[in-house]
């Protein structure tokens, strides 16, 4: 199972960039001929298909641009503070929360590790120990509060507090990393079809008319004089 899993394992890194550069080299033709790939004939439904998943994939491609946007920020900042307080190598792991923060929580957990170690090797006190410590859930929280939910919900059309409130219950739902990493595009695609099925169709059913009123009784003339 080892030999099988090391040989799997050489083949998935041998094809991947081969696999990847023809998807980037074919991409403009796939995006144009991938609704002919649907097993669905030519329909009314096949089309609303295919706009669905486009609205769905535009807002994941909003999504991951915003977050991008929101990793290189994080670093900036991180890679700033841990200077000013004198560490060795805060501009690199300020990269490197750059280039991992793309996935929530998995980037910064990835730096905070070398940076505390860092700091215990350079000085040999708990004091800076905390210190880089504080940085690091300072920038986090800042993060997670203010600017992720503003930029990511602004970048997918969600309110900020929808952002936040969607990353909590779909952590409890699919757990930590994943539910975190997930949580915006799974709201952003329940928020487009909710749109396109419930809220367009309950707006497009005409409303009940009100009942006419009553006809008043015709007045009676009075005959004429004689």
């Amino acid at each position: 199972r080892v030999l099988y899993r090391s040989i799997g394992i050489r083949v998935s890194i041998r094809i991947t960039p081969i696999c990847a550069f023809d998807f980037l080299l074919e991409a403009d033709k796939i995006k144009e001929k991938w609704p002919s790939i649907l097993p669905l004939k030519a329909s009314k439904f096949r089309k609303d298909v295919v706009d669905t998943m486009e609205e769905i994939n535009g807002y994941l491609i909003s999504f991951f641009r915003g977050q991008m946007l929101v990793s290189i920020i994080e670093g900036i900042l991180i890679a700033i503070c841990l200077k000013l307080v004198g560490l060795p190598y805060a501009v690199t792991i300020g990269a490197a929360v750059c280039v991992l923060g793309i996935i929530p929580y998995l980037g910064i957990i990835s730096a905070f590790i070398p940076a505390v170690l860092l700091a215990w090797f350079t000085w040999g006190d708990f004091q800076h120990v905390l210190i880089v410590s504080g940085i690091f859930l300072a920038v986090n929280q800042f993060d997670g509060w203010i600017i992720q939910p503003k930029i990511v919900g602004d970048s997918v059309e969600l309110h900020p507090l929808t952002v936040m409130f969607s990353v909590l219950i779909w952590t409890l739902i699919l757990g930590g990393l994943i539910g975190a990493l997930l949580a915006v595009p799974l709201t952003a695609a329940i928020k487009v079809l909710y749109k396109r099925y419930i809220w367009q169709n309950s707006s497009m059913r005409p409303m009940t008319e009100p009942p006419p009123p009553p006809h008043s009784p015709p007045s009676e003339e009075s005959p004429a004089l004689s």
